[in-house]
Parts: structure tokens; sequence; C-alpha cells
């Protein structure tokens, strides 16, 4: 490390101009000891007022000095900036999650939570080029605990021009999300539209509004939205500060803790509500994607469908804490079997342990196992005519085609009864572990 810089007293300057003076009058020396030696005595007979012109030059350079001993890391940024970033990042962190649990709580208390509409947006991105996201689609939905999934605005945006040397960055992007490639005769995005699009679809419930409800998404979205936000308001000229992105995980956890009248209802830790969120249990869903990703059959890469997916996993949730009914295509996706889901899950309530003895012969277990699988086939096929009965065309009731034929107990044979004669002794030849050895 460099050694630390001393600072100069209000002699040190002194001693400077001393010098200036005494090479005017042509007089000069050869080292500072022998310039201090003929400087102190003028120093100690200087007069206070002239003192203090030297003693604020002392001070203002010990003051400089504290200002260029800034500390920098590796990369060359100021420390203080990153120490400044990371409050300024930690503050934004709790404030989101104190609005988040005040609208909450607000909705909860006055007893409007299950019609009260919240927003969730995702976007897919090319690539990330000279700090910005090159934006290829994004989709912001409507929703309610009461009504489901509502509508949704979508957009397909297609860059005017790549930036330079991203070109290869953006071909991975649109095969990875399912993108048309930007064309050179590309008009390019109308942001300054678009950004007027969404904020009339934020206002659809009250167009006087003067704050923008939040818009919610998966936590490694929240930078890509920021961005796309602000690259339109900036074409805009308008004010960023008038969105809200908060993070998807954070509101389910707060959504579900507040309604939960039991405490194994809801999650005991926030990470449990992304856990759930990113499992995306309605994964590879039909007929809940744009046109587009529903051609490529790409729909599970699509932002209309990704949205609605985080939607269905937070009411089928939330929903039957608060008693509301799970109706497919608004709750649930539409070939969804809500029927065959309720007659599974009293079937589980009721379900016998398993009853297969262990001390059992093989004989008598084969001919019980062939048994208990023609009355599990049996009641499978009565439960699939039940479901596939009392519901709508077009769900997903699956049944058995045949009843098995093959009889496999009388395939099975008795094991026989061993005796020690069926291990005779072994002989004492050999070098294994254990063995006897022929003496010598």
């Amino acid at each position: 490390m460099p050694k630390k810089k001393t600072p100069q007293n209000p002699f040190f300057f002194f001693m400077m101009d001393y010098r200036k003076e005494q090479a005017e009058i042509g007089i000069k020396y050869a080292n500072t000891k022998e310039l201090a030696e003929a400087a102190g005595p003028v120093w100690q007979n200087l007069r206070p007022t002239l003192k203090a012109k030297y003693e604020e030059k002392a001070k203002n350079e010990k003051e400089k000095n504290k200002q260029t001993g800034t500390k920098f890391t590796s990369t060359g940024i100021p420390i203080k900036v990153i120490e400044q970033q990371q409050r300024e990042m930690k503050n934004a962190e709790d404030n989101e999650k104190k609005d988040i649990q005040n609208i909450v709580k607000l909705k909860v208390f006055d007893q409007s939570i299950k019609t009260e509409d919240f927003y969730v947006i995702d976007v897919n991105s090319y690539c990330k080029a000279n700090g910005d996201y090159l934006i290829g689609e994004f989709t912001v939905t409507q929703f309610s605990l009461q009504d489901g999934v509502k509508n949704s605005y979508h957009e397909t945006i297609i860059p005017s021009c790549v930036p330079v040397g991203y070109m290869f960055d953006v071909k991975l992007g649109a095969e990875e999300f399912g993108l048309e490639m930007p064309g050179t005769d590309d008009a390019g995005p109308n942001y300054i539209q678009i950004l007027a699009n969404i904020i009339d679809y934020l206002k659809q419930k009250d167009r006087t509004v003067q704050v923008l409800p939040p818009m919610f998404t998966l936590p490694e979205k929240v930078d890509a939205v920021q961005n796309f936000i602000s690259q339109m308001c900036n074409c805009a000229t308008e004010d960023d500060s008038l969105f809200r992105i908060y993070k998807l995980d954070t509101f389910f956890f707060t959504l579900i803790n507040a309604i939960s009248s039991h405490h194994d209802e809801g999650f005991p830790k926030e990470s449990l509500a992304l856990t759930q969120l990113t499992k995306d249990l309605f994964d590879y869903t039909p007929g809940i994607a744009c046109e587009r990703h529903e051609s490529l059959d790409r729909s599970n890469v699509c932002t209309t469908s990704r949205v609605k997916r985080w939607v269905f996993t937070i009411l089928d949730r939330c929903c039957p804490l608060l008693g509301i009914p799970l109706q497919p295509g608004k709750h649930l996706p539409f070939d969804y079997d809500i029927n065959g889901i309720l007659i599974f899950k009293e079937e589980r309530k009721t379900r016998a342990a398993p009853s297969v003895p262990r001390t059992a012969t093989a004989s008598s277990n084969s001919s019980f196992i062939n048994d208990s699988l023609n009355e599990s086939f049996q009641s499978l096929n009565v439960t699939g005519e039940t479901a596939a009965s009392g519901s709508a065309p077009g769900r997903r009731v699956h049944k058995p085609l045949r009843m098995p034929r093959t009889d496999y107990s009388q395939r099975i044979q008795q094991a026989p009864e061993l005796t020690e004669a069926n291990f005779p002794t072994l002989t004492g030849h050999g070098r294994g572990r254990g063995l006897t050895r022929s003496n010598n």
C-alpha cells in the first residue's frame, strides 16, 4: 500500500513564501533544513494576523487531502457510490413491501379484496445492448380474485434496427422466445402510442385517477420492465416515476397471508411464494398464448401465456381460502377438469392404507395384486365416466382403453424351500478371505 501523505502545517507554507522572497534578493538555501533554520526566527516574531493566513492555507489543504483520499474498487468506482446505491436499493425494497402491504391490508379491511383489480406485466427481449433491453413483445393482464383473468393488452415490438455488433445476440433471442427477426425496412415501434395505451389500460376502471396502480412481475424481469418503461418515457418526455413495478412473489406472499384464516394456509417465507410461481404448474397450456406463438407451437415462451399462468397459480391458491369457486377460462385453463380434481381429492381423503400383507405367500400375493389391479381399473373407469358425463365437452378426462387381459398370477411360481444341502461347504483350496488354507 502507498504511504499515507502527511498533512502540512502552517509553517511549511510560510517557508515556501519565505524562500521566494529571499530568492528575489539573491539568497538561496541548499536544502529544507537551512531554510527552516533561517525562517524559524522570522515565524516566531510574525504577527498573528499574518499567521492566520498560513493557518487557513493548511486547513484548506487538509480538507483537500480528505476528499482526494476516497477509496475505489478494482474497477475504479468509488466505494461511497456503491454504498449509496446499496442504501437506495434497500430503501426502495422496504418502501415497495410497505406499499404492497398497505394496498392489500386496506382492501382486506374494507372487504373489497375480492373485486379489486390487479395488473401483471411480462416482457420478452432480444438482448441487452448498450445498457438498454431490446424488447420484442410485452403483455399486461388485468385480473381479480372474483372474476379471474379479465383481459390482456399484448403488443409485438419489432425494432427498426439492430445495434452494431449485436446481430448474433438478437438472433439467439429471437430463436429462444419465438420472436420475429428485425428487418432493415421496419419503421420501428411507436413508443409514444404504446405508452399512452398502457396508461389508458391501467386507467380503464377509473379515468380520473391520478396515481396509476402498480404492475407486478417476477424478480428477474423487474430490470427489463423498468428499462422498457424508461425507454418509452424518454421518447414521450414523461416522468417514469408515474409507474410502479413491483415483485409478483412479494405480492403473492402478502396476499395469501392476509386472507388466510389459519397459520398453515399461507406461506411462512416469501421464498415459498416465488417457488410456487417458478414451478409453472400450468406450463404448455394450449389456447392462452398469442396467435404467433400458437402457430409456432411455442406457447410456453409467450408473454401472454406466461402472465396468465402466473395469475392462474395465484388464483388456484387464494380463491379457495375466500370461498370463491374456480371457473375454467377465468381462474384456470379452459380444459381443466375441475370435477375430476374434486373427485380425486375426495378419494384421497377416504383412501385406505396399503393392504398387501408382508407375511403372505408368493401365490397369495400375486392373486391379491391381480384382484386389486382389476378393482383399481374398474373404479378408475367408473370415475372417468362420471366425470365425463358431468363435465363440459373438450375437458381432459383420461380413462383406460381396455381392461388388462393378462393374468400374471399363473406365471408366478412359488419359490422353493432351501436347505443346508443347497449350500455345500467350500473346499480348503484358494486364497479367499476367511477360507482355510492347506498346510504344506
